[in-house]
C-alpha cells in the first residue's frame, strides 16, 4: 500500500496535467446548469444548494412539501468513481431514515428500478438515472435526468401517501 505522501505525489502530478481539474469543472458546471432548469422548471421545489464533495459525490437535493413534512428529500447524485448520475431518496437524520427503510424495503416500482446499496447510509433507495452520461449534448442529459427524477418522486409518493 502507498504511503500518504506517494498518494499526494501521484495526485499533484495527475493535477499537473490539467485534465483532471478540466473535467472535475465541467461536472460541476453542468450540475450547476441543471440545477438551475431544475429551479425554473419546478418552482414549487425547494431547491438546495449544490455540495461539491471530495471528487466522491457532488449533489443538490429538492423536496416537495409533502416530502419535507416527513423529514425526506431527493437527491440528484453525481457518483464520481462510477461516472453516472443516481436520484436518491434521503432523510432529514438516521431516525427518519431508519423509519421509511421498512417503508421501502422490498418494494417494486412500476416503470423504475430502485435498490439500495447497503453501504450507502446517505440513502433510503436509490435509482440510476444513467450509467454513462453524454456530456456533449447536456440538453438531452438534463432531459434524461429530468423525466427520471419526475418518475422517482411520483413513485416515491405513491408510498408516503398511502
Amino acid at each position: 500500500m502507498k504511503t500518504l505522501n506517494q498518494l499526494i505525489s501521484d495526485y499533484t502530478c495527475n493535477l499537473q496535467q490539467g485534465e483532471m481539474q478540466v473535467a472535475y469543472k465541467g461536472i460541476l458546471e453542468f450540475i450547476g446548469k441543471l440545477r438551475a432548469d431544475f429551479i425554473k422548471k419546478y418552482p414549487h421545489y425547494e431547491t438546495s444548494s449544490i455540495y461539491q464533495g471530495y471528487m466522491d459525490m457532488s449533489y443538490f437535493s429538492l423536496s416537495t412539501k409533502p416530502l419535507k413534512d416527513k423529514g425526506l428529500k431527493i437527491a440528484i447524485v453525481y457518483l464520481h468513481e462510477k461516472g453516472c448520475f443516481e436520484v436518491w431518496l434521503s432523510a432529514r437524520n438516521r431516525e427518519i431514515s431508519k423509519r421509511y427503510d421498512s417503508v421501502f424495503y422490498g418494494k417494486t416500482f412500476d416503470e423504475i428500478t430502485v435498490f439500495h446499496d447497503e453501504n450507502n447510509r446517505d440513502a433510503i433507495i436509490e435509482s440510476t438515472l444513467i450509467s454513462v452520461p453524454d456530456f456533449e449534448d447536456q440538453k438531452v442529459l438534463k432531459d434524461i435526468i429530468g423525466q427520471g427524477v419526475e418518475k422517482f418522486i411520483t413513485s416515491v409518493n405513491t408510498f408516503i401517501t398511502s
